[in-house]
């Protein structure tokens, strides 16, 4: 369901949906309308802006990580590999943050 969200979120962007940081309300109504009929939902907009923004923290938190020396990834976009004391480090400061 979050592949099916995000598709459905970038196929607007692409079509002029997201003129800043957030889509349109005519762009949020047809992501709704498409999610809900394939998958027999009934979410509200409101409900599709707090996936988003949720979303949106995660990314912002995993760019992070990954920009910092010496750490790697696993596979692009899989897992990031660094020593437990970074690991515990860093996620202190990404729970005061989010």
């Amino acid at each position: 369901m979050k592949k099916m969200f995000i598709d459905l979120c970038l196929e607007q962007v692409k079509l002029g949906g997201r003129p800043g940081s957030n889509l349109k309300t005519s762009a949020w109504k047809k992501v709704r309308e498409e999610f809900n009929n394939k998958n027999l939902t009934n979410y509200d907009q409101r409900q599709f802006k707090n996936y988003w923004d949720m979303l949106r923290k995660q990314w912002n938190a995993w760019k992070k990580l990954i920009s910092l020396t010496g750490i790697g990834e696993v596979a692009p976009g899989q897992t990031v590999q660094m020593d437990q004391e970074r690991w515990d480090e860093q996620i202190k400061v990404i729970f005061i943050h989010l």
